[in-house]
């Protein structure tokens, strides 16, 4: 894989693309995909981000922990129909979803793949994985690898946890912690991705992000951000602006940017069009 690091020269007029493309959005567009409240709940309990939306208990729905209990509450139309609403499906903190290869997999055998589309984005993150078995590890990386067969797999991690899975996948964990800083971090990032079934490797950092594809590897710098912004929720906020460039058809290394200008955009109002063009305004104007 070739390495790319743009220039200053480089970068500003990825900046200015991105942000000619956010300026003709409607604020509506940062919306989440799935509105209501009630998709909200159910897409919770099948472990996928619904954005803002808050979610409670869908009505009438008992508390569940299987596929299988899903499917026989709510039936499968009804979970096609919501999927057909949207194609980009961003899952949520994988250590955080009780019965996750479970969940995912059945959605994907009974939903996603009866739908025959071949067109989905499904954006997965792991989560810290420290403290999970390499049984654990080894089958949920399975179970996202079986999505690319109906669309992109894009596994998002930060730093920490790349070298926690790459540590798993071939050296055990006497090995010594590395992060993007470090001069063979961009060696094991290839190897990591080489062994996975995905499309798309995001590796992040409080300083840089660095998106690796079959046949290239794009980093840029991340612009200072208040130490507050780096909290619990900025994963999520930049999953939020991923998703929003895959949803609005741009590239991924733009959708990337968006990611990096949301996280370091969103206020506790949530995800705004004017929000972002200003973090991408100042951006530009600070290289």
């Amino acid at each position: 894989m070739n390495r790319q690091l743009p220039t200053d020269d480089e970068a500003r007029p990825m900046l200015r693309s991105v942000s000619q493309a956010i300026a003709l959005l409607r604020e509506t567009d940062f919306a989440p995909g799935f509105t209501s409240e009630e998709n909200a709940s159910l897409l919770q309990l099948l472990g996928i981000r619904a954005g803002t939306v808050g979610a409670g208990r869908v009505a009438g729905m008992k508390q569940v922990s299987r596929w299988r209990d899903i499917v026989s509450q709510t039936g499968l139309e009804p979970l096609k129909n919501l999927f057909s609403q949207s194609r980009v499906i961003p899952f949520s903190d994988w250590t955080g979803v009780h019965q996750a290869a479970d969940l995912w997999y059945g959605l994907l055998a009974d939903v996603i793949r009866p739908m025959a589309r071949k067109d989905w984005e499904f954006i997965f993150y792991l989560g810290n994985p420290a403290n999970r078995l390499f049984f654990d590890v080894d089958e949920i990386l399975d179970v996202m690898g079986s999505f690319t067969r109906s669309g992109n797999v894009t596994l998002a991690l930060d730093e920490r946890e790349a070298w926690e899975v790459w540590s798993m996948l071939f050296r055990g964990k006497d090995v010594q912690e590395f992060g993007m800083h470090d001069p063979d971090a961009k060696g094991c990032y290839r190897a990591l991705f080489q062994s996975l079934d995905i499309r798309r490797l995001i590796i992040y950092s409080e300083t840089h992000a660095a998106l690796v594809m079959q046949n290239s590897y794009f980093e840029i710098a991340r612009p200072a951000v208040p130490a507050s912004m780096h909290n619990e929720r900025e994963r999520d906020n930049f999953i939020e602006g991923y998703s929003l460039g895959l949803k609005n058809g741009m590239e991924p290394a733009h959708s990337l940017i968006l990611g990096i200008a949301t996280a370091g955009s969103v206020s506790d109002a949530g995800l705004s069009r004017s929000a972002v063009l200003t973090f991408l305004s100042e951006w530009l104007d600070g290289i």
